[in-house]
């Protein structure tokens, strides 16, 4: 929880867009390991290393019991399956791990979870628990909802991108990076371009996160900003698979139709269904998908887009659904510049490819 945001306070509407993505995240996680016939991995654990007391002022549910909630849907599978699951919960303040620890333990622990409440600072414990984010035998999933920025700093960062079954989301104050940038305090930990448009600054912050991941290797990142007031605040998920990047970016289009990547008008474009249009094309696209549309047929009249699974990955790479290539594939098959059975990518085509054929000139 931010340091701004104390826990004797209603959660703000920001912070409730967060948990929001947060739990629908969960949600589409968990049936990856637990509806599966035969599970492949029969060990997850789930993270909250900034959990606090768990709840606001109104007993509104914080990201733990957001956590638990969603497992609970999941706990026929999980005894059935025999999948074991431990949950984390995590704070440097003892009183509100206990405080935590006595609300979850009310709400019932549904049977394989085990619940693992810790005391410490994140450092401590994210090294402690680095051995076990690095298994490969154990799918874990991590928030780390940190009180502002420095704590995901270069080096967490890349040990982060080092686990291959683990996925993230880290909390960002976006507005205090943009704001003091240059500050030796801030370039200790993140060195940004500070973009001119104060409302594409989160952009900015996952650019120079996703320059620190090392040539070569395979890793997928998003952003999702927010505001609170006239600041605002984002979320980064990263996963070293591009299942959990589309997982991720579903999400992330729930809450944004637009653009799939904030809870304001990213791209001021004033598309709002609760006000009148005014001087615009109510049939134009939005500018994201415009520019997506018109980049992919680019890519694909240069052969550089061959195959259904570049297709796929084009897609996510560009923070765009499988839907979103549909435009464009009927466009092009009318034109007999492609032939395919499809109209959009389908995530198995990482395995099983469809056919696929661009008519180049």
């Amino acid at each position: 929880m931010p340091q701004e945001e104390l826990e004797d306070k209603p959660y703000t509407e920001g912070t409730l867009t967060k948990l929001e993505i947060f739990q629908l995240y969960i949600r589409a996680w968990l049936p990856v390991f637990t509806a599966m016939p035969i599970p492949t991995w029969k060990r997850l654990a789930v993270f909250d290393f900034f959990a606090g007391r768990g709840r606001d002022v109104n007993g509104t549910p914080g990201s733990a019991a957001r956590m638990l909630a969603e497992l609970k849907t999941r706990s026929s599978d999980i005894q059935s399956k025999d999948i074991q699951v431990t949950m984390t919960v995590a704070d440097s303040d003892a009183a509100k791990v206990q405080s935590l620890v006595e609300y979850l333990h009310a709400e019932a622990l549904p049977s394989g979870v085990k619940l693992d409440p810790q005391v410490g600072e994140f450092a401590d414990l994210f090294d402690r628990y680095l051995p076990m984010l690095r298994d490969s035998d154990v799918a874990c999933l991590v928030f780390l909802d940190q009180y502002g920025f420095k704590e995901v700093d270069r080096e967490v960062f890349l040990k982060l991108t080092e686990c291959r079954t683990t996925d993230f989301l880290f909390f960002v104050s976006t507005h205090f990076l943009h704001r003091f940038t240059d500050h030796p305090a801030v370039r200790k930990y993140i060195e940004l371009e500070r973009p001119d448009d104060y409302f594409q600054a989160h952009r900015a912050v996952l650019d120079w996160y996703r320059g620190l991941i090392p040539a070569g290797r395979e890793y997928y990142l998003a952003p999702f900003s927010f505001r609170k007031g006239s600041n605002i605040y984002g979320v980064i998920f990263g996963s070293a698979h591009p299942r959990g990047l589309e997982k991720f970016l579903s999400v992330a289009w729930q809450k944004d139709r637009l653009n799939g990547e904030a809870d304001y008008d990213l791209n001021r474009e004033d598309f709002r269904e609760d006000a009148p249009f005014l001087d615009l094309d109510i049939f134009a696209k939005p500018k994201k998908t415009a520019l997506f549309e018109a980049k992919m047929e680019r890519f694909i009249r240069d052969g550089k887009l061959l195959t259904e699974r570049d297709l796929f990955l084009f897609c996510l790479d560009n923070g765009m659904l499988c839907r979103h290539a549909s435009p464009v594939l009927k466009k092009l098959k009318e034109a007999r510049i492609v032939e395919c059975a499809f109209r959009s990518p389908r995530p198995e085509s990482l395995k099983s490819p469809r056919p696929f054929r661009v008519n180049l000139p």
